[in-house]
């Protein structure tokens, strides 16, 4: 039986390595969206969000205030049809006048 496996690149070659691309592809994104804060001290804080670009599991948006990672929000969507969805902040960080966060998107409910 033979198991195929990923191959290694090195890291100090002069090239990018492929290690360092995305699993998930992404996609631009032009809307807005509000998250609120679900749980902890901020519960119900509103956050107003510039969505920037997505992918099938989250996406990346502009906030004006920090949502820390490991925050849980109910984000919804102003786009028609748009809805609501929970999910996790994973990443925040300063960029320019707000933050840049990145929200993982929790899988559809069953039926």
């Amino acid at each position: 039986m033979t198991v195929l496996a990923r191959p290694r690149f090195s890291l100090h070659s002069g090239a990018r390595a492929e290690t360092e691309r995305r699993i998930n592809d992404r996609w631009s994104l032009d809307g807005a969206a509000v998250a609120y804060e679900t749980g902890g001290v901020h519960f119900g804080r509103r956050h107003g969000l510039r969505l920037i670009d997505g992918s099938p599991e989250g996406f990346g948006a502009i906030a004006a205030t920090p949502l820390p990672p490991g925050t849980s929000v109910v984000v919804g969507f102003s786009a028609p049809g748009g809805g609501t969805a929970r999910g996790t902040v994973i990443r925040c960080l300063p960029a320019g006048r707000g933050y840049r966060v990145a929200i993982r998107l929790e899988g559809r409910a069953a039926a």
